[in-house]
């Protein structure tokens, strides 16, 4: 089989495996979209609507900004006014909001450790994927960024 089709196949099979994660966002009434801006703000720190908007592709900032709101009325996030440039909104996670982004990170890395352990990797196979794994980080970075 080829590796883009391993890797269809493998991305297919671990959204299925979100059930679990998808369960703890509703009951936290958060969409995919919702978690993507907590783990950004949690990643990168204080960002303006703007950044967040740029950074979602192909979301609007009108969208991303009624998200925004959605979690700063469930305590996840503060809204505060840029000072030199009112039309500025700065969003950053708060406590609640930290707590939740690694709720969600501890499920992933369940998830991940049980793929790992049934696939029962040698340590040079492991150091093999960590590397591929890495590299695949730093393509999606410069993409994000427009570098590539």
């Amino acid at each position: 089989m080829e590796l883009a089709k391993i890797i269809d196949e493998l991305g297919f099979r671990m959204r299925l495996l979100r059930a679990g994660q998808e369960a703890a966002m509703k009951s936290e009434d958060l969409a995919d979209r919702d978690v993507l801006i907590l783990e950004l703000l949690a990643e990168r720190g204080k960002l303006t609507v703007s950044e967040i908007s740029n950074l979602c592709a192909h979301v609007s900032e009108s969208t991303i900004s009624t998200n925004i709101t959605k979690l700063w009325r469930k305590k996840l996030v503060t809204k505060s006014i840029n000072p030199e440039n009112q039309r500025v909104t700065f969003v950053e996670l708060t406590a609640k909001g930290s707590e939740t982004v690694e709720q969600f990170k501890a499920m992933r890395a369940q998830r991940l450790a049980a793929l790992f352990t049934a696939m029962e990797f040698s340590p040079e196979e492991r150091q093999v994927m960590e590397r591929v794994f890495a590299r695949a980080v730093e393509f999606f970075d410069k993409v994000s960024k427009g570098t590539t």
